[in-house]
């Protein structure tokens, strides 16, 4: 800086050599110019989703979601990542001791795996809320802890192809390559994911065409992105 002044009222300013420094006091923190107070966590509100308060170490520790035998994964395998957790696939396999019928998924009701029609068994998520023109704000929100079936209010459906990064409120959404046909009944179809150095393909989930609206299967991400969404004309 050119002269103490210029330095924060919470900073000190070193004149020691021939030009002026400022560093922020201690129990505050930025470049001297700027100083905030630092704020000292001491309970479960300082940690983000997927983390607990730890009381011995005083810090954010990460939950294992899948040690639940009936966690949200369920029937699906459930693999643990630090700050979220990744559901397996059902398609194709066995729901208890037999396989669903091709436009059904293994589902956990009442405890037990049972083959359902997701058109019939989905969460509904706001469309408006994600649409692939909407440019992002740098506050994004995320998808990465929804899991299940899910569909888009009426009029929306998931983005089909590249749409580029922060977009539809997100940093580098999710896209879908394709969307499948009525007679494809639950179909694995791989997801696009829009980077700022370009579309890359990324994993495949669950997708079913029902009576005018589709509905896709969130099985968690490491990525805390969301699913992009497009007009959808019937």
């Amino acid at each position: 800086v050119k002269l103490c002044t210029d330095c924060h009222s919470n900073a000190i300013c070193d004149t020691k050599t021939n030009y002026f420094t400022c560093s922020c006091k201690t129990g505050f923190i930025g470049n001297g110019v700027n100083c905030t107070e630092k704020v000292y966590c001491s309970s479960l509100s300082c940690c983000p989703s997927g983390y607990r308060w730890n009381t011995v170490s005083t810090g954010c520790d990460d939950i294992n979601e899948c040690l639940d035998p009936f966690n949200m994964c369920y029937p699906a395998t459930c693999t643990n990542k630090i700050g979220c957790y990744l559901c397996g696939s059902t398609v194709g396999k066995t729901c208890g001791e037999m396989y669903c019928p091709y436009d059904q998924d293994c589902l956990n009701i009442n405890g037990n795996p049972t083959c359902v029609d997701p058109c019939k068994n989905s969460k509904e998520v706001n469309g408006a809320s994600r649409l692939f023109t909407i440019s992002s704000t740098g506050k994004f929100p995320t998808d990465q802890f929804n899991i299940g079936w899910f569909r888009f209010t009426p009029g929306f459906k998931m983005r089909e192809g590249c749409v580029g990064p922060l977009k539809c409120g997100s940093a580098e959404p999710f896209s879908l390559s394709s969307h499948p046909k009525k007679e494809d009944g639950v179909k694995l179809v791989p997801l696009t994911l829009n980077t700022v150095t370009g579309c890359i393909n990324g994993s495949s989930i669950p997708v079913k065409a029902c009576d005018g609206f589709y509905v896709y299967k969130y099985i968690g991400t490491t990525r805390p992105e969301v699913y992009c969404s497009g007009v959808y004309k019937t």
